[in-house]
């Protein structure tokens, strides 16, 4: 067993509120809040977004409600801490949490990032030592001897042969004209690729504008600056996949990409509010096609969103993790093991991998939003 003691210095920074939508405006989902969050404008009071009941059919993204927080510091501020992280488990699984109980959750500028680790995928545990801190919908990569952490508009880095902690730190990507819910993978040379949403000026990435009826998201990817060490990022030509929108029919919204590869062709999932729609290609960077023996795509209908997934190699498996809302009860992460993609997983397919009470957390802690990662350099 091997441990890992980190001397950190953390660069706590609170992230900038931002113009979000007046009490009149239409409702903006977490994508449009992270979206806008992302941006770093200047601080101002903003509303509070809550999730609405949502049809599994519709497959939409929640609404808020005209109520008004405090507004958010952009200013950074800086903390020594110490702390001895024990890494040991052969997976790692970045998510955001937080406590109904305490505050409100449906605002994803109260998610608390948090780092856990198993060595079976089924079993999970929060890395000992572990502080957790603002962010949302994180996603994790290791690469040598570094693990990177993304959340919309950032990045903080782990040196596990160092013990140092760098950031979180903004990063960018030249070419696209705002970006949301990042997926990174390693490519064949060894850079990161982010995958992404893109931004939309005026309204919810995730959906469309009030005044369209129907409209296309488009999801890109972006490889990394050399040298950069994961901060920037450029465009790649073309989009990686194309939904199309509609305000009255079944699909709504689209967002949350996540990408891996299952050793003949990368997958690349997409969330539809609750749902969660599987696309391949046979390259990384080029254009990804629903998988045809599922309906519209569709590998769940209303059972998970906000999906990420990996193959095993040595089981032949796809674990596939994903969370949905449930009443009266908080959210958990589920995972569903799989032959193939060929089937739509049902409700009894998934069942739960990281909740607040196994972690150790409150039974009114919501956990959401998986990131997964091998452990392995």
């Amino acid at each position: 067993m091997k441990r890992i003691t980190f001397s950190i210095s953390v660069l706590a920074f609170a992230l900038a509120a931002c113009a979000l939508p007046s009490t009149s405006d239409p409702a903006a989902t977490e994508t449009a809040i992270a979206a806008q969050v992302m941006t770093q404008l200047a601080p101002t009071q903003t509303p509070n977004p809550v999730v609405s009941e949502v049809e599994p059919s519709q497959f939409q993204t929640p609404n808020p409600p005209p109520t008004v927080p405090s507004a958010i510091s952009d200013t950074p501020r800086e903390a020594a801490i110490s702390a001895t992280l024990d890494i040991t488990g052969q997976y790692l699984m970045a998510f955001h949490a937080c406590d109904t109980a305490a505050a409100e959750c449906r605002d994803p500028r109260n998610h608390q990032v948090y780092l856990a680790q198993s060595d079976d995928g089924a079993q999970w545990s929060i890395v000992p030592g572990w502080t957790p801190y603002t962010g949302s919908v994180p996603d994790v990569i290791r690469r040598g001897d570094t693990l990177y952490i993304f959340t919309p508009g950032s990045m903080a880095r782990y040196h596990l042969d160092t013990g140092v902690f760098d950031g979180p730190m903004r990063i960018t990507i030249s070419g696209a004209d705002g970006f949301v819910d990042p997926s990174a993978i390693i490519d064949g040379d060894g850079r990161l690729v982010l995958f992404f949403l893109h931004g939309q000026a005026g309204g919810d990435p995730a959906g469309c504008l009030p005044q369209e009826t129907t409209c296309e998201k488009r999801f890109g990817s972006a490889t990394e600056v050399e040298g950069s060490d994961g901060a920037s990022f450029t465009v790649d030509e073309g989009d990686r996949a194309a939904v199309t929108l509609s305000t009255t029919g079944a699909i709504r919204t689209a967002s949350d990409p996540d990408i891996f590869f299952d050793g003949a062709q990368y997958v690349l999932y997409i969330s539809y509010g609750p749902s969660t729609a599987a696309w391949t290609a046979p390259d990384l960077r080029g254009t990804y096609a629903r998988v045809a023996a599922l309906t519209d795509g569709l590998l769940s209908n209303g059972t998970g969103g906000i999906a990420s997934g990996y193959f095993d190699p040595i089981t032949r498996q796809y674990w596939t993790f994903s969370h949905a809302p449930r009443p009266n009860e908080a959210t958990a992460i589920r995972r569903a093991t799989h032959a193939d993609l060929s089937r739509q997983l049902s409700a009894g397919d998934w069942s739960v991998a990281l909740s607040g009470t196994s972690l150790g957390l409150t039974a009114t802690t919501n956990v959401e939003s998986a990131g997964f990662a091998l452990n392995a350099p």
